[in-house]
């Protein structure tokens, strides 16, 4: 069993079941045999629920008269993406809500793979995936249940189990190239999700030439609170770096690897140290009621 669970959920876009593979690679070559083994690795993967119904607009369109066909085919895709998960939201049968079904569903088969409920979660969310699982956590703990909560509630399942589904112990937050600004821009008041526990923290990278990844810290009061840092970085190679392919680098640009995996490594070390601890305050117990 494992002591950490580590869930990736996709961006906007033409997205492949393995979209995942690359970035774990070097996730796994960063943190090493020694700390990789201690991680259960699950990846959400909620685009076919819209995607075939994008590729059939997409082949419908005569091409032949349209130019910029990549940039458009990449709009096309990805403005259907944010505008399906989020049409009809509080109805049972919508994609934000069956999106949500496959997160609490991936949640729950990270939770079969750890040693005990309270273990540390960790989650990297790129693009429109960062609204995803901000939805997600809001949902999660509204007072009246909300999103898939509210239409498929799990009655039969202890509290510390369900304090996991819902999120309660997320450790780490990683997102990038997110542009939760994009769809809250417009309200009166912008308001972050709640702290999941005391030791959360959020960690945001973005590229300045990255027109859909943004600073969030900047949004509001609460996303000033919640959000431990926004950190700036060149992501991409030299056709990349300098402009907007930037936003499809971050999963494979070392400087953002390097900051998760040291990240990551200082989580499961405190985890280490507890189990260490348990096993003394056992050990002394022991010593103590021999005669």
């Amino acid at each position: 069993m494992k002591k950490m669970a580590v869930l990736s959920v996709h961006g906007m876009g033409e997205t492949q079941r393995n979209y995942w593979s690359q970035f774990v690679a070097h996730l796994k070559k960063a943190l090493g045999p020694q700390f990789w083994s201690q991680i259960h690795f699950e990846p959400i993967y909620y685009q076919h629920l819209i995607q075939d119904n994008e590729y059939r607009v997409w082949n419908a369109m005569p091409r032949d008269l349209l130019a910029w066909k990549d940039l458009r085919k990449f709009l096309l895709f990805g403005f259907a993406d944010a505008g399906s998960l989020e049409h009809k939201a509080h109805q049972k049968n919508s994609v934000y809500v069956r999106t949500q079904k496959i997160i609490r569903k991936s949640l729950q088969k990270a939770l079969s793979k750890l040693r005990n409920p309270q273990s540390p979660c960790v989650i990297i969310a790129h693009s429109l995936g960062c609204q995803v699982i901000s939805n997600y956590i809001w949902d999660s703990n509204l007072a009246a249940p909300g999103g898939v909560w509210k239409f498929f509630p799990l009655d039969e399942i202890d509290e510390t189990s369900l304090n996991f589904l819902k999120l309660k112990s997320l450790r780490l937050l990683f997102t990038t190239g997110c542009n939760i600004p994009l769809f809250v821009a417009g309200h009166n008041q912008i308001v972050a999700i709640n702290k999941p526990n005391d030791n959360f923290e959020w960690y945001n990278f973005f590229d300045r030439d990255d027109v859909l990844g943004w600073p969030l810290k900047s949004l509001s009061p609460s996303y000033q609170l919640i959000v431990t840092e926004d950190i700036e970085v060149n992501s991409g190679n030299l056709l990349e770096s300098w402009n907007p392919k930037s936003h499809t680098a971050y999963w494979r640009d070392a400087e953002v690897i390097g900051y998760i995996q040291g990240l990551m490594k200082d989580v499961l070390k405190q985890e280490m140290n507890k189990e260490q601890d348990i096993l003394y305050s056992a050990t002394s117990s022991t010593d103590e009621l021999d005669p």
